[in-house]
């Protein structure tokens, strides 16, 4: 679908100051995500198709998605003629709001109040559906009272992966998740329930011009353009501010801020180099270089502190100033590495630094060589981690982790390799005899409590789009003789971000044999949301960083809390990982989610650990 794309005769930038990524409908994405939580359905029309439902709309109209997605929006209605009127009321006369009678299955008609929202871009419109004694609660409101905090709404902006504002109708700030926090450079408490004009200058868009408004921080120079939108009630309105980088960006590219200079040292510098904030220089972005040097992927690496990179303290922490650190790599080898940081402009980038190193290149090239001739060489190995059941405890699941037994360097976990071996192209290959080895093992688990445990393999995104991962699945059940109920296959979040055909079907084939699909790691890229429903999914599997952050960041609970009140209505788990303490046990299962792995549960083991544990 590419129901928001750009209008065409605009080519001048100064007409169209902020053009987000509207490639894969991103401002459609925006209102589904905000309105799959609540009970009004929202259908979202152009050239009289229907685009988008969400799972309100599925049930007020008594059909699942695929029977409104992508169909005629006359088939909403009992005749021709009633849809004739409808079109005319809705997008020729502009009617706000008022009653149609839309028609369900078997020969039936039912009236709904709507709510059509302002049109989301040219030939885009926005409709807004309840059943009349809904409807009728809804109209007899008197908004010139205050309304009372809503709290879902700051749940549902912070799942917003985009900066966005919701402002009520009373002009007062509702919500505001921490991308526009960050971008507006303002904390909770000096914007959230504030009026607009208290903490922000808005420049609001004329009626009939293109609805961008400038937005001015008090205390900082420039200004900001953002998309004004229909807001999720009468009357309010979205604020969807630019992202941080414009246009497609390459997938190292540092979450930094728009600073060319910055640009250029990260994405063209051949040197490893490290975005750093604060005394313990906690890494904010690292190029391709760094990752490859270290052995770890671009996102583990933003989740450490410098420190952790070095056997050696000290040397190299003041600006302008070389040093010297001592660093074991993956491959086990010592050696020191000249070092010197940069504190970038004050004013511009307050408290960032800039950590540009040179590493040898010889040691890497050797464990790559290494790497390659893993699997002929028999140095593979599963381990495999329970997946509990918190309610009673027993084990639901087993999932497979790749280990590597280096000849001079011992078990190395996969995450230590995993930018080298993507970076070698062997991925692929080492995928498929996980898969294999994993149902092989699975098979000749004992039952635990009665029943068969189920086993988890994880699949790389190369998995997905290179060749036919049905016929490995296929092979892989067929050889070990296990049971295709008892397998899941966690995927990438990204495999959600490719709409093509042929993968769709593919997993779909998957599906149907039996075994679970599941998106691993969820949370990191929420413009995703709507396209859960085109895949044949079973559950999500919380990103283990929004689980760390559990009972610590309050923005983290909430986005954990919107993605486990959406995955319900969708019919879908929720699965955590990396839970440590108890306290996270307690908020988890508080949300519905049962089923959990991580070290307070159980560290990986290897096969044979694993089944006598089962047993």
């Amino acid at each position: 679908m590419n129901a928001a794309r750009r209008p065409q005769g605009n080519e001048n930038p100064e007409e169209e100051p902020f053009i987000p990524d509207l490639s894969e409908g991103a401002e459609t994405g925006l209102y589904l995500a905000l309105f799959e939580l609540i009970d009004e359905g929202l259908i979202i029309t152009g050239d009289e198709v229907v685009l988008e439902a969400n799972s309100a709309a599925c049930r007020l109209l008594e059909r699942d998605y695929r029977q409104l997605a992508g169909k005629p929006l006359a088939n909403l209605f009992p005749s021709e003629r009633d849809f004739l009127d409808a079109r005319a009321r809705l997008f020729i006369q502009g009617e706000m709001r008022g009653s149609l009678r839309v028609s369900l299955p078997g020969e039936r008609h039912r009236d709904l109040r709507f709510v059509a929202a302002a049109r989301i871009r040219p030939g885009i419109h926005a409709l807004i559906l309840s059943p009349d004694v809904i409807a009728e609660a809804y109209a007899s409101t008197t908004f010139d009272e205050a309304p009372a905090v809503d709290a879902l709404w700051p749940r549902l902006a912070a799942a917003l992966e985009q900066p966005v504002i919701v402002i009520d109708e009373r002009d007062r700030i509702a919500a505001a998740n921490a991308a526009a926090l960050g971008a507006l450079g303002l904390t909770r408490g000096n914007l959230i329930g504030q009026a607009v004009a208290d903490c922000l200058g808005i420049d609001w868009p004329a009626a009939d011009a293109a609805q961008i408004a400038r937005l001015k921080v008090p205390g900082r120079t420039g200004e900001i353009t953002a998309r004004v939108l229909a807001g999720p009630k009468p009357d309010w309105r979205l604020l969807l501010l630019p992202p941080a980088r414009h246009g497609a960006a390459p997938e190292d590219a540092p979450a930094a801020p728009g600073d060319s200079v910055l640009e250029r040292m990260f994405v063209d510098s051949p040197l490893p180099t490290l975005l750093c904030e604060g005394p313990q220089l906690r890494i904010l972005a690292a190029n391709a270089a760094a990752a490859r040097v270290y052995g770890y992927s671009r996102e583990t690496l933003c989740t450490m502190e410098i420190g952790a990179l070095r056997t050696t303290p000290g040397d190299g922490r003041h600006a302008g100033e070389p040093g010297i650190w001592q660093h074991r790599r993956c491959d086990g080898t010592t050696f020191d590495v000249d070092i010197v940081t940069y504190a970038l402009d004050a004013a511009a980038h307050p408290g960032l630094t800039v950590v540009m190193h040179d590493l040898p290149e010889a040691p890497l090239l050797a464990f790559e060589t290494r790497l390659r001739q893993a699997v002929d060489l028999r140095q593979l190995d599963v381990h495999f981690q329970p997946l509990v059941d918190v309610r009673d405890g027993t084990v639901h699941a087993g999932e497979a982790l790749l280990r590597w037994h280096h000849p001079e360097l011992g078990t190395i976990p996969f995450q230590r390799f995993a930018g080298v071996a993507r970076d070698a192209g062997q991925l692929v290959r080492m995928g498929d005899w996980v898969l294999h080895a994993a149902c092989t093992a699975a098979a000749a688990w004992p039952q635990h409590e009665g029943r068969d445990v189920r086993v988890v393999v994880n699949v790389a995104l190369e998995q997905l789009l290179q060749g036919n991962l049905g016929e490995r699945v296929h092979h892989a059940l067929s050889a070990s003789g296990l049971d295709a109920e008892r397998l899941e296959l966690d995927l990438d979040e990204r495999v959600l971000n490719d709409e093509h055909t042929r993968l769709i079907d593919m997993l779909q084939s998957i599906a149907e044999s039996g075994v679970r699909l599941a998106i691993d790691d969820y949370g990191r890229g929420l413009s995703s949301i709507p396209r859960l429903k085109r895949y044949p999914l079973n559950a999500l599997k919380l990103d283990h960083l929004l689980v760390r952050e559990v009972g610590i960041r309050e923005d983290s609970e909430a986005i954990v809390e919107a993605i486990a009140g959406m995955a319900g209505i969708l019919g879908l788990e929720v699965l955590a990982r990396g839970v440590e303490t108890e306290a996270q046990e307690a908020f988890l299962s508080a949300l519905g989610c049962r089923l959990q792995q991580g070290p307070l549960f159980g560290q990986p083991m290897t096969t044979g650990a694993f089944g006598a544990f089962l047993a």
